[in-house]
């Protein structure tokens, strides 16, 4: 079978059938955002890891070391926080084109890596260094802890429950497609930031284990439509999402229409929001919406799980449902 045809995510699947995990230590290995391993009686260790490879996931000319190596571990310690889990330290290693880049950029990105570390309380402990040709590859490794009993998992919906996102959807793609374009920064620089120097939800997902809200949860990198499309296949539910109640922020809407971008496609399809996607029980709504006033990030509901019907059905604002297919970046099937 052609790569193509098995896609991503077919491909994990693949691993995840043909190799499963036999350790009784192993709570959760392969499908999620963090693999979870029993660590004491009350306490899990939380294991993630990512890579980005220069011309598949960024391009020198449009970004600095810094603002890469903050990336780096911002999509790692998204995964983290999907978990609800306590980032401790990681690894980086990186192969580096050395007769391309210079140390002055490989500086700047561990300068960057660390000073978001140091802003999330979670250390560099380690790694490895090769020659790599003619690309930059990075691959970070990320340690997290949480409570056994406080671990969200991406399994766990139930019929009814309210689907919620954190932040606003779709200003990453944006991102992308105005660098794509070489559409100058000025009056967006928000936008650009959003692809660049991605936010990982770290408090957020922490605060809502704690609180025993999310009953499943994930973080947004391959596009809303995707990632909950994997939320449904672990419950065995559909879902039915409302367009008019994406959060899509004005700097976004004002962009989209200048340049003459969909916006629903970048909300819906879009990714590397980073995130949170989340299930909670209908009964628990108001709390939600107290610990979004008290972090200072709207949380907004955006549909429901529903039985009877898998996969995700969308609700115009006609009040039209129809079904969409779960599109979103896939790595294979998207080159």
């Amino acid at each position: 079978m052609d790569f193509s045809e098995l896609g991503e995510f077919g491909f994990i699947d693949w691993i995840r059938c043909s190799y499963p995990s036999s350790s009784p230590s192993v709570i959760k290995g392969i499908g999620d955002d963090a693999a979870v391993l029993s660590f004491s009686n009350d306490l899990v260790l939380l294991i993630t890891t990512d890579q980005l490879i220069e011309g598949f996931h960024f391009r020198l000319g449009e970004t600095d070391g810094e603002k890469l190596g903050r990336k780096a571990l911002a999509v790692n310690l998204s995964d983290i926080a999907a978990m609800g889990g306590y980032p401790i330290g990681y690894t980086v290693s990186l192969g580096i084109p050395s007769k391309r880049i210079p140390f002055d950029f490989v500086d700047s990105f561990y300068r960057g890596l660390t000073a978001l570390g140091e802003m999330i309380g979670v250390e560099l402990l380690g790694g490895d260094t090769s020659e790599s040709g003619d690309r930059l590859f990075i691959s970070i490794t990320l340690l997290g802890k949480a409570l056994k009993n406080k671990v969200v998992y991406r399994a766990g919906g139930q019929e009814g429950d309210l689907i919620y996102v954190s932040g606003w959807l779709g200003e990453a793609a944006l991102g992308f497609h105005l660098l794509e374009k070489g559409i100058s920064k000025k009056g967006k620089e928000n936008i650009f930031f959003r692809y660049l120097c991605p936010i990982p939800r770290v408090k957020e997902g922490q605060l809502l284990a704690e609180k025993n809200l999310p009953r499943a949860m994930i973080d947004i990198s391959d596009g809303l439509l995707a990632d909950l499309n994997h939320l449904l296949e672990q419950s065995g539910l559909g879902a039915e999402i409302e367009l008019s109640r994406l959060p899509l922020s004005p700097d976004f809407q004002l962009w989209t229409k200048e340049y003459g971008f969909d916006p629903l496609s970048l909300a819906l399809e879009g990714g590397e929001d980073y995130e949170l996607l989340f299930c909670v029980a209908p009964e628990k709504s108001k709390e939600v919406e107290k610990l979004s006033q008290e972090v200072s990030l709207p949380f907004t509901c955006i549909g429901k799980l529903i039985r009877g019907t898998k996969g995700i059905w969308i609700k115009d604002a006609k009040g039209v449902i129809a079904p969409v297919l779960p599109k979103g970046y896939n790595h294979f099937k998207s080159r």
